[in-house]
């Protein structure tokens, strides 16, 4: 891994909240009004039991367990909202980060920054 491709994982963590069980991360459309998918962290793990097809665009929504309507309205607003797309196997969703052309794994980013295993229908884990 380049020194510039670790700059730019911390840079996207820093923009990553803690994920407490409880944690509902959401992906939907590009234009915030399809929901894809939505899991919970469970027992240290993200698991999704549905993914939209490989290659789709989304927008990867983090809500606390505790969120209320404000602050699920702010995530919604598509300020906080993470792009990216569903990998070409399926087994990851590809974290696009502006000033970077190299994307960045999620399922890496939430191992490494927050001790969560990212559990997808294709590609486990595991």
């Amino acid at each position: 891994m380049s020194l510039a491709h670790l700059f730019l994982l911390g840079q996207v963590a820093l923009q990553l909240p803690m994920m407490p069980a409880g944690t509902e991360v959401r992906l939907m459309s590009v234009d915030l009004f399809t929901v894809y998918a939505s899991a919970r962290v469970e027992a240290r793990h993200l698991r999704f039991r549905e993914l939209p097809p490989p290659g789709t665009e989304v927008r990867v929504l983090i809500f606390p367990p505790d969120a209320d309507d404000a602050s699920r309205a702010a995530a919604l607003s598509g300020a906080t909202a993470l792009k990216g797309r569903v990998s070409e196997a399926g087994n990851d969703v590809l974290i696009t980060y502006q000033g970077s052309d190299e994307p960045l794994s999620l399922r890496a980013l939430l191992l490494e920054e927050r001790e969560i295993w990212l559990d997808l229908p294709l590609g486990r884990s595991r």
